[in-house]
């Protein structure tokens, strides 16, 4: 009888942790392919928190990347400044538009971008969400 209510507490830890990863729905993420000879872009996506409690993230991680740093845009003084965030707070139900011209992934030290990924998105909690997501061109094709 021990070992089934333990066995039963572990599928409940489990089930939790399953659940706790999946809070976090990336929709349309892509990450810029980079200029030829750089090492440098950015990912924008829309990150919706379905939990009923807020997810501060803290860090991202990208297959094919040395670095990702959250960053943001202001404008001062008539310039445009982009500034790393070491927390991206986002409420329980709302999402989170990271875009060009705001708030962004950016990615640094790319050795191999695949065309399409993996992404890892870490809370406070260290509880991280992985994911893949798209590798653009910035020339459109017509």
């Amino acid at each position: 009888m021990k070992l089934m209510k333990n066995t039963l507490c572990l599928v409940c830890l489990l089930g939790l942790s399953v659940t706790t990863i999946a809070d976090l729905v990336v929709k349309e993420g892509y990450v810029r392919k980079p200029i030829p000879g750089r090492t440098m872009t950015a990912a924008f996506m829309d990150i919706h928190n379905t939990a009923t409690t807020e997810v501060v993230l803290t860090r991202a991680k990208l297959e094919g990347a040395k670095r990702v740093e959250i960053h943001t845009h202001t404008h001062e003084d008539g310039m445009m400044k982009m500034r790393e965030i070491f927390e991206l707070p986002i409420k329980a139900g709302q999402t989170v538009t990271l875009k060009p011209g705001g708030l962004h992934l950016m990615i640094f030290g790319i050795t191999h971008l695949p065309e399409n990924p993996k992404l890892e998105l870490c809370s406070a909690d260290k509880i991280c969400y992985s994911t893949t997501i798209e590798s653009r061109s910035l020339v459109k094709k017509h």
